[in-house]
């Protein structure tokens, strides 16, 4: 027996020393954890799919949440693909039905409202359906489908508000067909409808979680994406890499960038390589950059504030920048800035000259100087470059011209004697957004305007503005979906109360968006959107200012990273290598 013990001993302390020699002659590298820390620019209300519409919140979501369908990462133009649907779905009966085969095998993440391993079903989708025609939940997303989906309309009214009905009252135009396909009924055709079901918003919900949440998802977050949310710990959310994740994998293909970058030198491996995400709220801009340069954040968005720090006298890259070996990466985005207006505000909403007054009142290459040192591009449209539709040569409709809005003051009804009052609210209250304000201040103030200026926390713009409380203020848009229709929608009278912050309202707007909507030929949507555009012109609810750019620093362990604005479930396609 003691020898038997011994020569076991001998084996194991032997075997050991073989692991430990071979390790050290192959040089295998020890396997540890990694981590990318992330920031946050504003607090995030809600995670619920349903509600959640900030840059922000949709961030955190969208590494943990799975809709039907994602954006290729390594394509532009963007390019539509599944990503838990089995396919692209059938349309059929002149548009009017779609029909969504579902991948077999997905499971949600663990959860006390579990009993078990929970695979993903057709049924999870009809949930959230008729969660987002709940009226209690004021859901940015529920403009989409109203008088589209057969029944979403009154459904809310069905169940007489209560979202405990849910489960067992059909909502018409939502089914199950078994239980992994899913049919949606339209009331016309809709030929962004694909664009839709990749929406946040559409993110799979199981009865079981709204039971348990009395559904009340804010703070939950539940879903079978790459990473499963641990929490929010009063400094950042922690996610972690979901082990049971399915198989997926890194492109294989992309557009001439991707090529140029190298983004395609993890083709074929599989995903998500990082096994932590920490997204931290800095909402003052300096405590962010001070973190990224003591290397507590590997990603920074630049503010805009600092972009004149980026460069030095020469224009070459700020030398305290290349000593800590960053890249610096510039990218352009779908995104708009335009001055709005509250068109039902007594004062500017009912006096259009006074409109004009401030149009021309603007010194915008001064504004595109301030605000983005000259890195943006002035906007001469309400569309972006890269959206169909969208016309380069199209000429600035106002100009800067402090004479002329003078003349349009006086057509509004005011002299030096009985000047005006305009109350400008700030799109936050970080650095940029004051001295966005500042300078819209100083240039009305120059034809005899009187400004007070409110500066908000981004959360309270957001909710005065979908209000209706607010008067004239600066407002921004990422496209959702690469389509005119995502930003018009902004100024259609049935989406205020809500994305509609200028409470806009003119049929002739409504008829045509309608038509938008509905028209599949390409010249014939971009002669609609044409048509909208000189509308929007003439009535003047906003005033274009410029399109958006993005400036990231990033540290060089960060590969196949790619900003954009439509795709924000790019986390899995990142790798760290030190």
């Amino acid at each position: 027996m003691r020898k038997t013990t011994i020569v076991l001993a001998v084996l194991v302390a032997g075997f050991a020393f073989l692991t430990v020699w071979t390790w050290k002659k192959l040089n295998f590298a020890p396997v540890s954890e990694t981590t990318l820390r992330l920031s946050l620019d504003n607090v995030v209300e809600s995670l619920d799919p349903a509600k959640s519409y900030s840059d922000d919140s949709l961030l955190v979501s969208a590494q943990v949440l799975e809709p039907l369908y994602q954006y290729h990462y390594l394509k532009r133009p963007y390019e539509i693909q599944p990503l838990v649907a089995d396919g692209l779905p059938q349309i059929l009966n002149k548009g009017k039905l779609v029909q969504v085969k579902i991948k077999k095998g997905i499971f949600f993440h663990p959860h006390a409202a579990f009993a078990k391993p929970r695979e993903l079903e057709a049924k999870d989708f009809v949930t959230q359906f008729k969660r987002m025609a709940l009226n209690e939940l004021k859901s940015p997303g529920r403009g989409l489908f109203v008088g589209l989906i057969e029944g979403f309309d009154g459904y809310n009214d069905l169940v007489g508000g209560d979202w405990q009905k849910i489960e067992t009252v059909p909502l018409k135009g939502i089914e199950v067909k078994d239980k992994h396909t899913l049919i949606i009924h339209l009331t016309k055709s809709e030929p962004n409808i694909i664009y839709y079901l990749a929406l946040n918003f559409l993110s799979p919900v199981p009865w079981e979680l709204v039971q348990h949440t009395k559904n009340n998802l804010d703070h939950t977050l539940i879903g079978t994406g790459p990473y499963r949310f641990k929490g929010y710990n009063g400094q950042y959310f922690d996610l972690e890499r979901f082990r049971n994740y399915r198989e997926d994998f890194y492109p294989t293909s992309g557009d001439r960038y991707a090529n140029v970058q190298n983004l395609l030198n993890s083709s074929k491996e599989k995903i998500p390589f990082i096994d932590n995400v920490k997204f931290y709220i800095t909402t003052a801009e300096n405590d962010t950059w001070q973190k990224f340069f003591n290397h507590e954040i590997d990603l920074l968005t630049v503010p805009k504030t600092f972009i004149p720090r980026l460069y030095d006298a020469n224009g070459e890259l700020n030398p305290e920048i290349k000593k800590n070996g960053v890249e610096l990466k510039h990218f352009p985005i779908l995104a708009n800035r335009w001055l709005a207006f509250n068109m039902k505000d007594p004062l500017v909403g009912k006096n259009e000259f006074l409109r004009r007054a401030i149009a021309y009142s603007i010194n915008y290459e001064d504004y595109i100087q301030v605000i983005s040192q000259n890195t943006n591009l002035r906007a001469n449209s309400i569309l972006v470059p890269g959206i169909a539709g969208y016309l380069p040569a199209k000429d600035f409709r106002f100009k800067h011209d402090p004479a002329l809005a003078k003349e349009y003051l006086k057509m509004a009804g005011f002299t030096e004697k009985n000047m005006p009052t305009i109350v400008y609210s700030t799109r936050g209250n970080q650095g940029i957004n004051i001295l966005e304000a500042d300078l819209i201040k100083s240039q009305l103030e120059k034809i005899g305007l009187k400004v007070e200026i409110q500066v908000l926390p981004f959360s309270d713009f957001l909710r005065k503005g979908r209000a209706g409380e607010l008067m004239f203020f600066t407002d921004n848009w990422l496209f959702d979906y690469p389509d005119a229709e995502n930003i018009l929608q902004l100024l259609v009278s049935t989406n205020f109360p809500g994305v509609n912050k200028s409470a806009y309202n003119n049929a002739e707007i409504d008829e045509l968006y309608q038509r938008l909507k509905e028209t599949m030929n390409p010249d014939q949507k971009d002669k609609i959107v044409h048509q909208m555009e000189e509308i929007i012109f003439q009535d003047l609810p906003w005033i274009p200012m410029m399109y958006e750019s993005s400036f990231v620093l990033q540290y060089p362990e960060i590969k196949n990273f790619r900003k954009s604005s439509i795709i924000r479930n790019y986390v899995k396609y990142l790798k760290i290598e030190k």
